[in-house]
């Protein structure tokens, strides 16, 4: 065999490995893996953070199929979207969707589109009960690990939904290094550090805060008995591996990579770093 057959062999080889890899991992749940499996979804950090937008419209879509909506509108609500949804009001709109956005602060929700609803309360405190049973779709992106207490933040949701509702929730995970440090460290270390990194953070529209990483894990084991205690009747947790956190150091970027790469093929949920967390109601 030529080295360039043996490369593509070699090729050929590992992209059959993270495919069976991948179906293992979407397996749980046929209902909630459809969006993703149509988008591809292959357990790499860039695609969660990429894709998460497209994951949110294609459950949307999903839930129409599914009956879940009203006079033909996915009724979503954004927890934590304060001044920035994931969506404008021209793609909610094109997309047949009816948005709430959520935030524990009136001042954030007051800086959001005036063409969306607003609900004012934390997902992990009292929630009105005049709201429950309201929403088609619910998702957040890096709110989760903020919380004080996942438990009753997924029962909250959970009570929010209609009945065959979905919950979409992207989160960091531990025990990721990144994160482990981020937990560990006091705030006014750790808080400097991310504005070196990430120097869109700051005390303005993405400020840094406090991250608890309750129930933020990638481990079905941990996960789904939770969810199932909050409501929910079918669970699936997509990890992704990788981050992009140490990207400015040299060696120690090179073995990030190299055990997250480890991580995902041996499956080491406790080294993922993202995940999608999904419910169905």
């Amino acid at each position: 065999m030529t080295d360039s057959g043996a490369v593509a062999t070699a090729t050929a080889a590992r992209a059959a490995g993270r495919q069976a890899r991948v179906a293992r991992r979407l397996g749980a749940s046929p209902f909630l893996a459809e969006p993703l499996r149509a988008l591809g979804y292959d357990s790499r950090e860039v695609w969660g953070w990429d894709m998460y937008e497209a994951a949110v419209l294609a459950f949307a879509a999903h839930c129409r199929q599914a009956a879940r909506h009203e006079d033909g509108l996915v009724r979503l609500l954004e927890i934590g979207g304060g001044r920035r949804p994931l969506l404008t009001p021209e793609q909610a709109r094109a997309a047949g969707i009816a948005f709430t956005v959520n935030d524990i602060s009136a001042r954030e929700l007051a800086f959001g589109p005036p063409e969306f609803a607003r609900a004012e309360f934390d997902v992990a405190g009292a929630v009105d009960p005049a709201l429950f049973g309201r929403h088609d779709l619910i998702v957040s992106r890096m709110v989760m690990e903020h919380v004080r207490d996942a438990s009753r933040a997924w029962a909250n949701m959970a009570a929010l939904l209609a009945p065959g509702g979905v919950a979409l929730a992207f989160h960091p995970t531990l025990y990721a290094p990144p994160f482990v440090i981020n937990r560990l460290i006091p705030e006014t270390l750790t808080a400097p550090a991310l504005k070196y990194f990430f120097a869109d953070r700051h005390d303005g529209d993405f400020p840094k805060f406090p991250a608890r990483y309750d129930l933020c894990r990638a481990d079905p084991a941990v996960v789904e008995p939770a969810l199932s205690r909050a409501g929910f009747r079918e669970v699936l947790t997509a990890p992704f591996w990788g981050d992009r956190y140490f990207r400015h150091l040299p060696g120690i970027r090179e073995a990030g990579d190299a055990l997250s790469s480890l991580a995902e093929r041996r499956d080491w949920r406790l080294l993922a770093s993202y995940a999608y967390t999904i419910g169905r109601r």
